[in-house]
């Protein structure tokens, strides 16, 4: 994590203990920090961890999304409900996520 010193004491602050001082000039809350601890020891970084569709259960996604009930959603469950105003169907699940190719690159044997 990224350190950032107390301006006064010049003791080292967690990155969001020095944003909080920085915004609001007064030290974080010791029950925002203990928050945060909790938040950490809950999730973890092993496989398994973090958050899940509420829908297709995925854990892995560019983006979580919300639905209007507040559930958490994968990217692709969040569109898909979004755009058709239903769920997004389990056959459609992919385990791997396709990223987008923005620029293809021209058929060979064509030139610009």
């Amino acid at each position: 994590p990224l350190w950032r010193r107390n301006p006064a004491t010049r003791l080292p602050l967690c990155n969001a203990c020095g944003l909080y001082l920085q915004q609001r000039g007064k030290l974080r809350p010791l029950a925002l920090i203990e928050a945060d601890a909790d938040a950490e020891e809950d999730g973890g970084d092993g496989e398994g961890s973090g958050p899940e569709c509420s829908h297709c259960h995925t854990r892995k996604t560019s983006v979580w999304r919300r639905s209007k009930t507040g559930a958490k959603l994968c990217n692709a469950c969040g569109v898909y409900v979004r755009l058709r105003g239903r769920d997004r169907p389990l056959s459609l699940k992919r385990n791997k996520i396709k990223p987008r190719c923005k620029h293809p690159q021209p058929p060979s044997g064509i030139k610009r």
